[in-house]
């Protein structure tokens, strides 16, 4: 995996992943060094399953935002995520990770979602959440 060709470093205070109806809005009020890594089409080839983005904190405290921009497909959305965590696992050993899947359609947020959220928490270490087109982050 070829970190330096898929990382767009950037110290905006707001930093945009999108696509199609589908963002995540990291707001970086401190301007902190990011890097914005592409992961599906450059970093993780395309026999694997991933997610879209990765927008991580170059300093401490150390930060992993997976991003998984999905139409409606939740369950495929978790699975990308899940494998994304487990090819960067050497990468962001000390970061704290979050992943987030943003659907253009979510299911009510009930006992599915939570119970994927605990499993996936249990599997991975790292928080889930699903969001319903935007969402925004402060890092």
């Amino acid at each position: 995996m070829d970190y330096d060709k898929c990382t767009i470093p950037t110290k905006e205070s707001i930093v945009v992943v999108e696509e199609n109806r589908s963002k995540l809005i990291v707001k970086n009020s401190e301007k902190r060094s990011l890097n914005k890594i592409k992961v599906d089409g450059c970093l993780i080839s395309q026999e694997h399953e991933k997610c879209d983005w990765l927008v991580a904190t170059t300093d401490q405290p150390f930060r992993a935002l997976y991003i998984e921009l999905k139409g409606c497909d939740v369950k495929k959305a978790v699975s990308q995520l899940k494998n994304t965590v487990k090819l960067t696992e050497a990468a962001f050993k000390n970061h704290g990770k979050e992943c987030y899947a943003i659907t253009t359609r979510v299911p009510k947020h009930g006992t599915d979602i939570r119970k994927l959220a605990i499993d996936f928490y249990k599997e991975t270490k790292a928080t889930l959440s699903v969001k319903n087109v935007q969402c925004s982050v402060d890092i």
